[in-house]
C-alpha cells in the first residue's frame, strides 16, 4: 500500500484549524494505520505438549541480521504466544522451556500473507523429581518407579548402610525423612538415582499365651516355657 506524500505544516497559536486541515490529519492517521497493518503480521504459536506451564514457555522470532522478538505470553484461558510486529521476510521461531529441548521452526512472511499459526511441541529432557517424604519406603519406591528413578543409596536415621534393593521387609513400612537430591529438582529423563534415609525399622515383638503351669514340677515348667521360647524367672515358694 503507498502513501501519499506527506508536507509538514505547524499551526501556530491562535490560529484557526479548517475542516479540511483536520480531514487531512485523520485521512492520514487512517493511511498509516492500514499502511502498518498491511505491512506488519502477527504470528500465533501453539504449544502442543500436555503438562508444560505455559507461562515458563519462552518464543522468539528471530530474522537475519535483526535481535530476536520475543512473543507475548498467553494470560489463561488463552494458551496462545503472539509474536508481533513481524515485517515481510523469513524467521526461525523458537521455543524453549525448562526440562524440555529447545523446539524450533521456520516461517516466510509476505506482504500478502496475513496472519500465521503455527504449532510446536516441546520434547522432556528432565523431570521434576517428585516428594517422597512422609511414605513408607514401599509407597516411595512405586511412585519413583513410575519415574524410572532408582533407589541408589538407602540410609537409616542412625547412619546404617542398608542394601537399597533389599533392605529387609522390617523396613517395608519405616517412613522416608530425606531425599537427595529434594523435590522438584530437575533430573534427567531415564536412569535418574536418589538417596533415601529412612525411620530406624521397629523391633517387632511377638507375644505368646503362657500355659498354665499349676501341677508341673519346677524342671517341666521351665522346659514348658523354654519350648515357647520364654525364660523362667524368680521363682517364689508360697507354702512358707
Amino acid at each position: 500500500m503507498a502513501l501519499n506524500p506527506f508536507i509538514a505544516r505547524h499551526v501556530n497559536p491562535g490560529e484557526p484549524l479548517t475542516a479540511q486541515a483536520w480531514n487531512d490529519v485523520v485521512d492520514g492517521v487512517d493511511g498509516l494505520h492500514k499502511y502498518l497493518e498491511a505491512y506488519v503480521h502477527t504470528v500465533k504459536v501453539r504449544i502442543t505438549t500436555p503438562g508444560v506451564d505455559l507461562a515458563s514457555v519462552r518464543v522468539t522470532a528471530t530474522s537475519t541480521g535483526s535481535p530476536p522478538i520475543e512473543a507475548v505470553r498467553p494470560v489463561p484461558p488463552d494458551k496462545i504466544h503472539y509474536l508481533q510486529g513481524l515485517v515481510p521476510g523469513a524467521y526461525a521461531i523458537r521455543a524453549e522451556a525448562p526440562g524440555y529441548a529447545v523446539a524450533t521452526s521456520n516461517v516466510a512472511i509476505t506482504e500478502t500473507s496475513g496472519d500465521l499459526s503455527l504449532d510446536l511441541a516441546l520434547t522432556a529432557t528432565h523431570i521434576p523429581m517428585p516428594s517422597v517424604f512422609g511414605m513408607t519406603l514401599t509407597q516411595a519406591r512405586t511412585a519413583l518407579s513410575a519415574q524410572a528413578i532408582t533407589v541408589a543409596r538407602l540410609l537409616d536415621t542412625q547412619g546404617k548402610d542398608l542394601p537399597p534393593s533389599t533392605p529387609g521387609p522390617e523396613y517395608d513400612l519405616s517412613l522416608v525423612l530425606v531425599q537427595t537430591p529434594p523435590a522438584g529438582t530437575l533430573v534427567p529423563v531415564g536412569g535418574s538415582t536418589v538417596a533415601l534415609a529412612v525411620a530406624v525399622a521397629p523391633k517387632i515383638e511377638t507375644t505368646v499365651e503362657v500355659p498354665s503351669m499349676a501341677g508341673l514340677t519346677l524342671v517341666e515348667a521351665k522346659k514348658a516355657l523354654e519350648a515357647l521360647g520364654l525364660v523362667l524367672g524368680k521363682v517364689q515358694n508360697l507354702q512358707k
